[in-house]
């Protein structure tokens, strides 16, 4: 059953084996896997619940509705905007797609430095299999690759850089270009259409705009409090309860920390809130001398992983195509007045990479503030920005390389080249401070990080707190180093893995 806030009159209490907080990667599977052996389930959705048929494929509709913060979550000096879904299907509802396996060195050094087990690549290759299959993921034929996209495969052949397709769940998909919107063909298999509903079916009750606000621990009892939101004005309506025996956190590395904060759940590593990475991004735009049409076609087809642990030191970056929508690029764009409308005109002939850098010594968290909200803070290591400043080096050589006649950064000071080799001297002699260059991440993790030793980690490798016998987190806030590819189906086959454990192990726990 799919219960919305309009339906709720009054407030309501209600009972379950488990009580699941989220309905993105981690709390889908999650609620899927343990529905289906049996156990009587409850999803909390802070954000709303919508079918294809409700999606408008605008930006206008997308940012207020689907998205956290309206598309404007910012880390506390604002230099990072940091994009997550805040709906029914999480993030997964408006992501581009992108599902690759975690890097097997990236594994290895989970099990080495922080003691995770049962998450080798052996381990784990069942379960990649598993959702890869459930959720129709499958590398791009040539023939289906945007202009956009083909800027990487047909850039970086000619450099002689390794590039290749990467996995996409959809099927019949139209190439509309609007998966970061919510797609209104019902192509994209993402949470919202696979997990919970097969959850649903199996006999799950999901409560959308449902805000679960903190947690007690009463003996075996857990009692989730939270509150019934207005969908459009996000108002508060009316207070709910829900008691189970085991609670399953899933709201994110921003948010998850914040309702164990909240619930009084410190764990004794003092590690909570803590460890948090980025994938810090940022992007350059090549102006080319044919429709690219970045807005359309498959908007993330096409990968470059040719720099990501090139030394060996578990750091470095990728690059992606990224869908630049008029709005947002709008937002991203330098310049004012004329230069900025000048270059808004030239949209058409527009083509977008992202390089996403896999952060090896920069320093993220989470904390509360005094209205019980999350405050995000995130200094770049100077490894980090090193890696960030050759990953827009790579992307200005991969756009001219494709043919893009002039290539500009995000810094707020125009910064463009007509030439390669102008590129060298053009980014030494530009500003990388603090609000000087456009940054972004859709993929906050790590704030709740797993490990074997209570004394570093906050969740041991089934996600259950260390000190608190039946709360889990599952989600991408127990990854415990950045991961260096897209979290997606990370997420989604650790969620199923540790959600058979707790069903396997059901009655120990409550």
């Amino acid at each position: 059953m799919i219960r919305e806030g309009r339906e709720f009159g009054s407030s309501f209490h209600e009972s379950a084996d488990a009580v699941i907080i989220g309905s993105g990667c981690g709390g889908g599977a999650a609620a899927k896997t343990l529905a289906e052996s049996g156990l009587r389930v409850v999803i909390l959705e802070e954000g709303g619940y919508y079918t294809p048929d409700r999606f408008q494929p605008t930006e206008e509709f997308a940012y207020q509705h689907l998205y956290r913060g309206r598309g404007a979550q910012a880390t506390e000096d604002l230099a990072v905007t940091v994009l997550q879904g805040r709906c029914v299907g999480g993030s997964s509802t408006v992501n581009w797609l992108t599902s690759l396996r975690t890097p097997e060195f990236v594994l290895e050094a989970w099990r080495a430095r922080h003691g995770v087990t049962g998450m080798t690549p052996r381990e784990m290759e069942p379960y990649f299999e598993r959702v890869e299959k459930y959720l129709n993921v499958h590398p791009e034929p040539d023939g289906n690759h945007s202009p956009n996209n083909r800027i990487i495969l047909d850039g970086a052949a000619r450099l002689g850089w390794r590039s290749r397709a990467n996995g996409r769940n959809a099927r019949d998909c139209v190439g509309a270009g609007v998966c970061g919107l919510g797609c209104p063909f019902d192509a994209k298999r993402s949470v919202d259409r696979t997990y919970i509903p097969d959850a649903v079916d199996a006999g799950a009750e999901l409560l959308a705009d449902c805000r679960a606000d903190s947690i007690e621990i009463r003996s075996a009892v857990k009692r989730v409090r939270g509150t019934v939101l207005d969908r459009e004005t996000r108002r508060e309506r009316l207070p709910f309860t829900v008691d189970a025996g085991v609670v399953v956190i899933s709201a994110g590395a921003i948010h998850t920390p914040v309702i164990l904060r909240r619930s009084n759940l410190e764990d004794r590593s003092g590690q909570l809130g803590k460890n948090l990475t980025f994938h810090l991004t940022t992007a350059v735009i090549g102006t080319y001398d044919r429709v690219i049409y970045a807005a359309g076609g498959r908007p993330q087809s096409a990968y470059c992983d040719e720099f990501l642990n090139r030394n060996g030191d578990e750091g470095g970056f990728w690059i992606e195509s990224v869908p630049v929508h008029p709005a947002l690029a709008a937002m991203a764009l330098p310049g004012f007045g004329p230069g900025h409308r000048a270059m808004m005109r030239r949209f058409p002939t527009l083509g977008a990479t992202i390089a996403l850098v896999k952060e090896t010594d920069s320093a993220g968290s989470v904390r509360v503030n005094d209205a019980g909200r999350p405050t995000i803070s995130y200094a770049v290591g100077p490894k980090d920005l090193a890696y960030l400043k050759e990953g827009v080096a790579a992307m200005c050589r991969l756009q001219f390389a494709a043919g893009a006649k002039s290539v500009r950064t995000l810094h707020a000071r125009t910064t463009e080249f007509t030439a390669p080799e102008e590129i060298e001297e053009g980014l030494r002699n530009a500003s990388w401070g603090t609000n000087e260059i456009a940054l972004f991440s859709a993929h906050p993790l790590g704030s709740c990080r797993m490990g074997g030793d209570p004394a570093r980690s906050v969740v041991d490798s089934h996600g259950q707190m260390h000190d608190v016998k039946g709360l889990f987190v599952v989600d991408g806030s127990v990854i415990p180093t950045s991961l260096g590819v897209n979290p997606q189906l990370t997420i989604l086959a650790i969620a199923e893995k540790n959600a058979e454990w707790i069903a396997a192990n059901f009655r120990s726990l409550a």
